[in-house]
């Protein structure tokens, strides 16, 4: 099972400046309703290339990993990027990149949502709306919009419309 996923991710993320192949990504998101077993084994396959020298594989890993968490069984992969940040290390790229810039604010946001996870137990993007409404100070009320704005400040330093 493990070499089919490795499969995929080197399939998901080839140095092709392109989107990550539908056939790749699908097979990965099986791994989410595996649960936590599965989601480790696409991390382990992941690491290489998140550590890889060149931006379009870093960028396509984190690609995945972001649609992981978007569109895979829900809350199994924040929960894993909670316990273990560490598994999400990316390579160092210089600022004089555009592309370096734009991927260390993207693994930033990232690891901000997982770790908004990991304090509130909340994926806000998938199942927060509303919930700040009925919330009072005595149960959290600032501490999660401490959280949620640490997450948008991340997200907000993405620079997607570069041309690069």
């Amino acid at each position: 099972m493990s070499g089919s996923f490795e499969k995929s991710v080197k399939g998901g993320t080839k140095i092709k400046l392109a989107a990550p192949k539908a056939k790749y990504v699908e097979h990965i998101l099986i791994a989410t309703h595996a649960g936590e077993a599965g989601v480790a084994e696409i991390f382990r396959a992941l690491q290489n290339r998140l550590r890889d020298s060149t931006w379009t594989i870093v960028f396509k890993a984190l690609i995945i990993v972001h649609l992981m968490v978007r569109e895979g069984e829900p809350r199994v992969t924040l929960k894993h990027l909670a316990e273990t940040p560490s598994k999400l290390a990316i390579s160092n790229f210089s600022d004089v990149q555009v592309q370096g810039t734009n991927i260390r604010h993207y693994y930033s946001y990232i690891l901000a949502r997982a770790k908004a996870f990991r304090d509130t137990k909340i994926d806000w993007v998938r199942e927060g709306q509303g919930r700040l409404k009925k919330q009072t100070v005595d149960k959290g009320l600032l501490r999660e919009t401490e959280s949620i704005q640490t997450q948008i400040n991340a997200l907000l330093k993405c620079d997607v419309s570069t041309s690069e």
